[in-house]
């Protein structure tokens, strides 16, 4: 048993037990037992993290993960530019941090300058959003001068305007544009336009121009250039601009559309058409524009337009016939002979609406330029022709030359009876350029368009129209309408309709030559493969085999009428390989 320690030993020095080794090792052993049963035990470090719940109390806080390490921030006082614990980071990872950061100065007005920030921006959100609907319908106002070709200056009473009759965005002064040139916001709506068009340009991998020449009131000369875009399958058309050109050669405006093209960073590879109204110039097989264009892009073709060709076929007809060439300058004469005169309006306005219950239909110039021109003028004459006549004849009786010779030309048989029968033949020519002038033209009305035509040219040139019926039935013993006609007698008859016959003839000749049937065979061809609506429609109970064998006869019949018989044969043989395969 070992010997018990007694408490003095514990205050003896070392050196006391050099002697008595074992001694001191139970000694040393004790003193340890008696050491770690007296020291208390040490208490662990608790590790604490963030919870995300904090931010629903603390919308302001932000937990980031830096070096490793958990840190805490605060939005407000970042925002406004505070330094303390929350916009270095804190890492204290407590609640009660969190509570005496929100309570703290810093964090109160932070808080406060962003709420401040806030409502400033909501206010200037409005502001701005009420200026931008002002700002909008001010364009609009400067948008509709500009399509309607109305001055720049009168913007400011077009808006006084708006502004009297309350409407919404003018009843305020504040931020209407006073000045009295638009300018600046045409120049604003002209950039976003350009740039419009430049967007579709570069969208587009094929381009097609349509292309004439003009003049402006200066007589400058101008080329006005459009271009036909395809943009996902859908075809536009869009203005490019008129351009001014020093001369009309095909040298001169080939090089001024490369020029403009380049401008627009657009390929001549790209262009594969080329429309314009088939004037030398344009359409020229060796120097023209179109065969200029050909050498830079192979594929290109040119486009007679369809309008010009019926105005160019009724033109052509009329300068065949001396009779109707005399008739539209004396159609001129007269309207020349009012234009210049408001008395002399005034009194055949007047004439006109005691002769008849009819409204007068104003008198108008035929124009080799615009299309329609010569049927109005002569339904103006047709139905002022009683007035005309008793005017004339009141200007000649009291001296004037330039009356008496104009009354001389409309008194005559043939000049009256010209006019009713015009007025039967030019209506189906009116009709059929309509039909060229829509924007979308249906490949599959052009032909029987054409044909209708013809025939009813046909049939007027065999027999008289309802027109010129009621004028024979109307016109007795040389009065029509209670006014005289000179020259009734049956040579003048017969004069007429000699020319009648012949107009009309020379106008289908000119249909015939403008629109060649191999050139209408070939429209009708592009209609057939082009039109999804003319394809074999899907119906139940058929398979797979009978609609792609159904698809391969298709438009075998309408392609197999414009083909010659060797190509009809290999068609045959063609289509039929084709079945066997499926």
């Amino acid at each position: 048993m070992a010997k018990q320690a007694t408490l003095k030993k514990y205050f003896l020095k070392p050196s006391r037990f050099n002697n008595n080794n074992d001694d001191e090792s139970e000694i040393q052993s004790e003193v340890t037992e008696t050491a770690d049963a007296v020291a208390p035990a040490e208490k662990k470090q608790k590790c604490r993290a963030f919870r995300p719940e904090w931010k629903s109390k603390f919308p302001w806080l932000r937990c980031d993960i830096i070096d490793g390490e958990e840190k805490m921030f605060c939005s407000h006082c970042e925002k406004s530019g505070r330094k303390n614990g929350f916009t270095r980071g804190a890492t204290n990872m407590r609640i009660s941090a969190l509570t005496e950061h929100s309570q703290c100065s810093d964090h109160v007005s932070a808080g406060n300058l962003t709420q401040q920030q806030t409502a400033m921006k909501g206010h200037c959100e409005k502001a701005n959003e009420t200026s931008d609907k002002k700002l909008c319908s001010q364009l609009q106002v400067v948008f509709h001068m500009a399509k309607n070709d109305i001055a720049c200056h009168q913007y400011v009473g077009l808006t006084d305007l708006l502004r009297a009759v309350k409407a919404p965005d003018f009843v305020s002064c504040e931020g209407i544009y006073r000045h009295s040139d638009s300018v600046d916001m045409e120049k604003a709506l002209e950039d976003v336009v350009v740039k419009q068009l430049d967007d579709k340009l570069k969208g587009s991998d094929f381009i097609g121009l349509i292309i004439d020449e003009t003049v402006n009131i200066t007589v400058d000369k101008k080329l006005i250039i459009y271009v036909k875009l395809e943009i996902k399958g859908r075809v536009e058309t869009c203005f490019l601009g008129n351009y001014d050109v020093h001369s009309g050669t095909a040298r001169c405006i080939f090089d001024k559309v490369v020029e403009v093209l380049r401008e627009r960073n657009v390929e001549l590879s790209h262009v594969i058409g080329l429309g314009s109204d088939g004037a030398s110039v344009m359409m020229g097989k060796r120097a023209g524009v179109g065969a200029l264009l050909k050498k830079e892009s192979a594929f290109s073709i040119q486009v007679h337009c369809g309008a010009h060709r019926a105005a160019l076929a009724a033109l052509d007809a009329a300068k065949a016939v001396d009779q109707v060439g005399a008739y539209k300058r004396t159609i001129a004469s007269v309207y020349s002979f009012y234009k210049h005169s408001a008395s002399r309006t005034n009194h055949l306005h007047q004439l006109t609406a005691a002769l008849s219950n009819e409204d007068m239909t104003s008198l108008k110039q035929p124009c080799a330029v615009r299309w329609l021109s010569l049927h109005r003028a002569v339904e103006g004459i047709k139905r002022n022709w009683p007035a005309l006549v008793i005017e004339l004849n009141k200007e000649a009786v009291g001296g004037n030359a330039q009356a008496q010779g104009i009354l001389g030309q409309i008194q005559l048989y043939c000049f009256i009876a010209l006019t009713h029968a015009l007025a039967d033949v030019l209506p189906v020519m009116t009709k059929l350029n309509l039909v060229f002038q829509k924007d979308d033209v249906n490949l599959a009305t052009i032909r029987p368009m054409v044909h209708a035509s013809v025939t009813a040219l046909t049939q007027l040139r065999d027999a008289p129209g309802p027109e010129e019926e009621r004028f024979q039935a109307d016109c007795q013993e040389g009065m029509y309408k209670d006014v005289k006609v000179t020259h009734a007698g049956d040579r003048s008859v017969q004069a007429f309709k000699n020319a009648r016959a012949r107009y009309i003839q020379h106008l289908i000749d000119a249909l015939h030559d403008r629109f060649p049937e191999d050139s209408l065979d070939l429209l009708n061809c592009f209609d057939v493969l082009l039109n999804p609506s003319r394809y074999p429609q899907t119906q139940g109970g058929k398979t797979d085999k009978q609609r792609d064998i159904e698809m391969l006869l298709y438009g075998e019949d309408e392609l197999k009428e414009d083909q010659g018989a060797d190509s009809k044969d290999e068609m045959n043989d063609y289509l039929q390989d084709r079945i066997q395969d499926r």
